[in-house]
């Protein structure tokens, strides 16, 4: 079990900025399966979490396109545009918690941040 989430390095975003969007993922995927068997499994795992890095929305999106078919959970995160990109800027994505190997069928290519 794992918690992937996947954030894009082409917006120029500040470490603190980066680190938000990508927590902001994380207790969005943690809400989200709180009605799931998964979310237990993977809170008595430890919590693994591995932050991966896109380099565009395109690239995020088709991310998120290809684990939502894949059935697996997949939460957006869209900017509110108080800061250091525009309204609705799509920043990055949380995928799970979900078993690591139909996680890692999705995720496999891409490169830790």
């Amino acid at each position: 079990m794992k918690l992937i989430l996947v954030v894009r390095t082409d917006l120029g975003m500040g470490r603190g900025k980066l680190a938000a969007q990508v927590a902001h993922a994380a207790v969005a995927a943690a809400l989200a399966a709180v009605d799931r068997a998964d979310l237990i499994e993977w809170l008595n795992e430890g919590q693994p979490k591995v932050v991966l890095r896109v380099s565009s929305a395109e690239q995020l999106q088709d991310v998120a396109d290809r684990a939502r078919q894949a059935s697996l959970p997949v939460e957006v995160i869209c900017d509110a545009g108080r800061t250091q990109v525009g309204a609705g800027t799509l920043t990055c994505c949380a995928i799970g918690p979900a078993d690591a190997q139909r996680i890692d069928a999705i995720t496999g290519e891409l490169s830790l941040l």
